[in-house]
C-alpha cells in the first residue's frame, strides 16, 4: 500500500536530523513525506530543504503565515495527503527501519483495520533507553490489548489515554470521519477515539519508533512516581480540569452523532456515560469532607472503574484543592 508520512515541525533543528535520516532508512520507503511548519525561527526549514534536495522520495515543505498549534497543524498536513496509508511522526523521534514495512504487512493481513498504532522504546535526548516503553507508561495493560483485539477499544480509550500520534497510522478514507478535529482535542486522542468508535482500530506490541523524551516535548513521557503525580494534584485547576474534559467529550459525541451507521450501536450511550462520570465529578464539593460521600458512591457503581483510571483518580478527586488555578491537565494520567 502506499504510505504518506506527515511531519509536523516547530523548531525542532536539534533533533530533526535523526529523524529525517531515520524515514530514508526505512527498508520500505514512504510514498511522500508531507511537511508541515508552523511557523520555525530556528535552522528547521534549512534542514528540510537540504533533506528535500536528496530525499529517495518526494517531499512537499509547507511552512505556515501564522502558528496554527500541534493539533490543527496536523489536521492540514493529514489532509494534504495523497496516499491509502497516513503515517504520523514527531519531530524529535526515530523510527526503527522496519516501522513501515511492518506496518504495511500489518493492514494487507487486516483489511478490515482502519487504523493501528504501536508500542515504542522510551529513550532520553541522547537516544539511550529509560527503561521502559510508551505503553508501559501509560498503563496499557495485556488484558486492555486484548480488549481492543475484541473491538472493545473505546472502552480503553474512555477510561485512559492509551495511542501516542508518533505511533498511528491510519488509513486515508478515515480523514473523513476524523476531519476536522477540534481544537481542544489533541490529534492522536481525538483519531484514537473516532477509529475505536468505528471498531477499526488496532494495537501493534513491537515497538516500532523511539520516543524521545527530552524535557520540552509537547507531552511526553516522564517516568513519575505515584507521590509524584498525587503532589502535581494540589496544583491544579478544578473547574479547569473538569470543564475541559466535559467540552472535549460533549464535542466527542456530537461528532459519533454525525456519524450514526458508521460507529457501534453502542458508541453514543458510551460516551454519554462517561460525561455523566465527569459531570458527576464536576459537581463534587469544594469541602474535601464533602466529596466522600459522592466519590464512595460513583465508586461503587464502577463508575471509576468504566471512566476513568479507578481509584487513583478517586483519590485524585478527593485530594484536589478547592479553587488554586495553575496547571493544565489534558487527560487523566495518573
Amino acid at each position: 500500500m502506499d504510505i504518506s508520512v506527515v511531519l509536523c515541525t516547530y523548531n525542532g533543528a536539534h533533533y530533526l536530523e535523526k529523524q529525517l535520516g531515520s524515514l530514508s532508512s526505512q527498508t520500505r520507503l514512504p510514498s511522500e513525506l508531507i511537511i508541515c511548519d508552523d511557523g520555525s525561527s530556528d535552522r528547521t526549514i534549512e534542514i528540510l530543504k537540504a533533506f528535500q534536495a536528496k530525499a529517495p522520495f518526494p517531499v512537499q515543505i509547507r511552512v505556515n503565515p501564522v502558528r496554527l498549534g500541534v493539533t490543527k497543524n496536523f489536521e492540514q498536513a493529514i489532509s494534504l495527503c495523497s496516499r491509502e496509508l497516513i503515517a504520523l511522526c514527531d519531530q524529535d523521534d526515530c523510527w526503527l527501519p522496519e516501522k513501515l514495512e511492518l506496518v504495511d504487512e500489518y493492514f494487507q493481513q487486516f483489511p478490515e483495520v482502519g487504523a493501528v498504532f504501536s508500542d515504542g522504546i522510551v529513550v532520553g535526548a541522547d537516544l539511550i533507553p529509560l527503561g521502559y516503553t510508551l505503553w508501559q507508561h501509560v498503563g496499557f495493560t495485556v488484558a486492555e490489548q486484548l480488549m481492543m483485539e475484541k473491538k472493545a477499544g473505546m472502552e480503553v480509550l474512555l477510561k485512559h489515554v492509551a495511542v501516542t500520534g508518533a505511533t498511528l497510522v491510519i488509513k486515508a478514507t478515515l480523514r473523513l470521519r476524523v476531519l476536522p478535529i477540534p481544537q481542544e482535542w489533541m490529534h492522536d486522542a481525538w483519531i484514537a477515539l473516532i477509529a475505536s468508535a468505528s471498531e477499526i482500530l488496532r494495537g501493534m506490541p513491537a515497538p516500532l519508533i523511539q520516543y524521545r523524551h527530552h524535557g520540552a516535548n509537547v507531552v511526553g513521557a516522564p517516568r513519575r512516581s505515584l507521590l509524584e503525580r498525587l503532589r502535581e494534584t494540589f496544583r491544579i485547576d478544578r473547574e479547569f480540569y473538569y470543564g475541559s474534559e466535559i467540552v472535549r467529550y460533549r464535542l466527542a459525541r456530537d461528532r459519533l452523532e454525525s456519524l450514526s451507521g458508521l460507529i457501534r450501536e453502542d458508541a453514543l450511550a458510551l460516551v454519554d456515560e462517561k460525561l455523566r462520570h465527569l459531570e458527576a465529578r464536576a459537581q463534587l464539593s469544594d469541602s474535601r469532607i464533602g466529596r466522600i460521600g459522592p466519590i464512595l458512591k460513583e465508586f461503587s457503581a464502577s463508575g471509576y472503574r468504566r471512566n476513568s483510571f479507578g481509584w487513583q483518580v478517586a483519590v485524585k478527586d478527593f485530594l484536589l484543592p478547592s479553587r488554586k488555578p495553575s496547571i493544565e491537565v489534558q487527560e487523566d494520567r495518573i
